[in-house]
């Protein structure tokens, strides 16, 4: 064999071999921007999540937004986000046990539905949660 054409057919054996190279570096680089990406957009999610969260709580924590379940509630929001609370809904309400007819005051167990839906418009990251509580109020404050 020539030693001329051993030495052509080398380079084109390495040439081949790096494009090989380079298109395992460009795949591996885009599965890696794809789950960035993915990483990303579940953090966002997880993000207004947790603020619903903490605005459920903080109405929970108020007994005024179930005596006016049709007034709008404030909740703090971090920049970009806005938290809006709907109508809290009485589902039922049943005399509370431990109470007697007789006492004057008889008190009811009210089952609510809370809505809160949270926005991100940085992220475009959205969520809508519904959380049902019970809550003893004097008899009457279930419309």
């Amino acid at each position: 064999m020539n030693r001329s054409r051993q030495r052509g057919s080398v380079l084109t054996i390495s040439l081949v071999l790096l494009v090989v190279l380079t298109m395992f570096v460009i795949s591996s680089t885009r599965i890696a921007t794809g789950n960035l990406r993915i990483v990303g957009n579940l953090q966002a999610q997880q993000n207004v999540e947790n603020v619903a969260q903490r605005a459920l709580e903080q109405v929970l924590s108020e007994i005024a937004p179930f005596y006016s379940p049709t007034s709008p509630v404030a909740v703090a929001a971090p920049s970009g986000m806005t938290v809006a609370v709907g109508n809290r809904n009485c589902v039922r309400a049943i005399p509370a046990s431990g109470y007697s007819a007789v006492s004057g005051v008889s008190p009811e167990d009210t089952f609510w539905d809370v809505p809160i839906t949270v926005n991100d418009s940085i992220t475009g990251a959205a969520t809508m949660t519904a959380q049902g509580v019970r809550i003893r109020l004097p008899a009457g404050n279930c419309p």
